[in-house]
């Protein structure tokens, strides 16, 4: 058994055990009584997917036995935004900048509709680009793929929009180099293996995906200053980033881009239910399952919830963090 197997096994049994213990804690006689509140997270080796875990825990104590909150894996920000839109979900993690775009209808959702409907109840933390190659692949920057095999993350994830920014601002199409669409859990044994020779991940530093991997045999490729503000310029979301050295042991500090990770619903939430659901995260129990979720979970905090959002608070969230003293950073719905 690889690594890697042992770990998605690992993460599988205990998210499967922390689901279960939430639901025998706080679900009611009859099943059909609670109300089932789905939120979309993303690969089980990523940030999304502990945090939402969390957030479900926490959610759960405080709202329930009438709510039950579950955390489901999914590919990520498009993802997620589409089927919140699509009443598959009732609220959802995505990047600021892919949820901008929704608002607007630009990008992968040019065309599409609903995406006004959009509703922010917080903005939790930073996630940065960390794009982790093989230290014998001869990448040291983005312009080098050319002729490679790299990961850009699935279909429908935050990271994939991230990329396509970064290879352009940096002339690289996709058709310069052998562009693989999975999750790091599908690929990074492929990365060990060496039949890939990158991956990409927008995610909380640090990431279990990366963990185990990045030292002797594997590196981070920084994104330069001048090309992050470039790409600043041009999508405001996305700001010039550090992942930290430490944050991966021996790895120094590592140039990069960054954009906030939101909790996203939609307009179509009662405001009484967006209230209760934001004054849920904040309380001491939510907390503190966040504080054990991950290392990156421990920064989340409500003096911080109202920075960084692309799209405005729902008007229950605003009147909570009101409340509390604190004004929006970003905007406030209509």
């Amino acid at each position: 058994m690889t690594m890697f197997t042992r770990i998605r096994s690992h993460l599988c049994k205990a998210a499967l055990a922390a689901a279960l213990g939430m639901a025998l804690c706080a679900a009611p006689a009859s099943a059909q009584e609670a109300h089932l509140l789905r939120i979309g997270t993303g690969g089980l080796l990523g940030v999304y997917y502990p945090v939402g875990n969390a957030l479900a825990g926490g959610i759960t104590l405080a709202l329930g036995p009438d709510i039950l909150a579950v955390a489901q894996s999914s590919g990520g920000s498009v993802v997620n935004i589409r089927s919140l839109l699509d009443h598959e979900l009732e609220a959802g993690l995505a990047q600021a900048d892919v949820a901008l775009r929704a608002l607007n209808g630009q990008g992968s959702f040019a065309g599409e509709t609903g995406g006004e409907r959009l509703r922010a109840i917080a903005s939790l933390y930073p996630e940065r680009l960390q794009i982790v190659v093989r230290r014998d692949s001869g990448i040291r920057s983005v312009r080098d793929f050319r002729g490679k095999t790299v990961s850009l993350d699935e279909t429908g994830s935050g990271t994939l929009e991230v990329m396509r920014l970064v290879l352009e601002a940096n002339a690289i199409s996709e058709k310069d180099f052998d562009p693989v669409y999975l999750k790091p859990e599908f690929t990074t044994d492929r990365l060990t293996a060496g039949s890939v020779h990158g991956v990409c991940l927008v995610a909380g530093t640090p990431t279990q995906a990366f963990a185990g991997i990045l030292g002797e045999d594997a590196l981070l490729v920084p994104i330069d200053s001048e090309t992050a503000r470039r790409i600043n310029r041009l999508h405001p979301a996305l700001v010039p980033g550090v992942i930290p050295e430490g944050t991966y042991p021996g790895v120094p500090e590592t140039l990069t881009v960054e954009v906030h990770a939101l909790l996203l619903v939609t307009a179509d939430m009662d405001e009484a239910m967006a209230y209760a659901l934001t004054r849920a995260i904040w309380n001491e129990k939510t907390r503190a399952l966040l504080r054990d979720a991950h290392p990156l979970a421990r920064s989340i905090a409500m003096e911080s919830a109202t920075r960084g959002l692309s799209v405005p608070l729902h008007p229950g969230a605003l009147r909570f963090y009101r409340e509390q003293g604190l004004s929006p950073a970003g905007g406030s719905a209509p």
